[in-house]
Order: C-alpha cells, then sequence, then structure tokens
C-alpha cells in the first residue's frame, strides 16, 4: 500500500510513536501478549479505559507532554479493542 496523503502520513508517524510506546514502555511495565493482563479483558473494559482518557483530557493539570502520551494510549485501546472484535471478542 502506498501512502501518498498528508493525513496519511500523518496517521504512519503517529502509529510509529504510538509503536515507540508499546515496546519501550507498556511491554517493558506490563508485559506481552499473551502473558500482559490486557490478554483477558474485553473489548469493553479497552473502551472503559479510553474513555478515562478521554475523559481527563479538558483537565488543566495535564500538560502538552502528558495530553500526547494520553492520545498514545487511547490509540493502542482502540488498537486492542479493534483485535479483540477482529478475533472474536
Amino acid at each position: 500500500m502506498e501512502i501518498n496523503s498528508t493525513r496519511g502520513q500523518e496517521w504512519l508517524s503517529f502509529a510509529m510513536r504510538v509503536a515507540d510506546h508499546i515496546e519501550n514502555y507498556t511491554v517493558k511495565q506490563y508485559g506481552d501478549k499473551p502473558d500482559d493482563q490486557i490478554e483477558n479483558w474485553t473489548p469493553e473494559q479497552c473502551v472503559m479505559q479510553i474513555g478515562k482518557y478521554v475523559a481527563r483530557f479538558g483537565s488543566n493539570q495535564r500538560g502538552e507532554e502528558e495530553k500526547t502520551l494520553d492520545m498514545k494510549k487511547i490509540a493502542h485501546y482502540a488498537q486492542l479493542v479493534h483485535s479483540k472484535l477482529m478475533n472474536g471478542g
């Protein structure tokens, strides 16, 4: 697949940042599939986590770095929901 659009390029750049976060933070702290706790979560539980990070986005206590980190977490949870749905929930 060739990505020529600006939006597509932005997504790829963001996806690489999310992957870096997963590799260098999430997996190191919580482990990897199939041995991490999220493996047993339902899609609904992952969506609840997305809601948690969305809800705190407008908080004045969140700096820009924390906001971008939260967006990476939201994207990762969205990917987990998608994978779980594709694999039968």
